[in-house]
């Protein structure tokens, strides 16, 4: 089952109150004062709008995915630029989190790691104990399944192994 952990929706209220206040009320306080500069009001609260939309967008896609074979980090940096890196299950050497500070602590919010052939980050993951614990479920699942394909191949080379030389040599005779 695929999973998808985010930042904490905290992370981005400071921002959009900065973002409302300067951009939107500002702007909206002195077009009632001066309504005869709508156009230059309305270009600065446009812009305010696209920059909402932005903090918003950079929370979203910041995500942690989980699959079933393996951990897809993804990165918004701008509307045109994102990065992404996957981490597969049976390269993962561990994992840890990290909530440090008071609000942290009070919000649940903190910084997961997880360790492996590539260093995966989710800065500011909600809940990251329970974040780590679905990682680790996932790792186990995939594992287990790993596990007994593998025993269900080795089974099926010995019954071919078993049956070749039965077709070449014959049946071993009791003793």
């Amino acid at each position: 089952m695929t999973h998808v952990f985010h930042r904490h929706p905290f992370i981005m209220i400071r921002d959009l109150c900065r973002i409302t206040i300067f951009s939107l009320g500002i702007p909206l306080f002195l077009y009632y004062l001066f309504p005869q500069f709508f156009l230059f009001f309305s270009i600065f609260i446009f812009i305010g709008v696209v920059r909402i939309l932005y903090v918003i967008f950079n929370w979203y896609h910041d995500a942690l995915l989980t699959t079933s074979v393996s951990l897809i980090a993804v990165q918004w940096n701008g509307f045109f630029d994102r990065t992404s890196s996957r981490l597969e299950y049976q390269n993962i050497d561990g994992t840890s989190c990290e909530i440090r500070g008071f609000r942290r602590t009070i919000f649940n919010y903190g910084i997961v790691t997880i360790a492996g052939s590539t260093t995966i980050v989710l800065k500011d993951a909600m809940n990251p104990k329970r974040v780590e614990k679905k990682v680790m479920e996932e790792q186990e699942k995939f594992m287990h399944h790993m596990h007994a394909s593998d025993s269900n191949a080795m089974k099926a080379l010995l019954t071919d192994v078993v049956r070749a030389h039965v077709q070449t040599k014959g049946s071993p005779e009791p003793d």
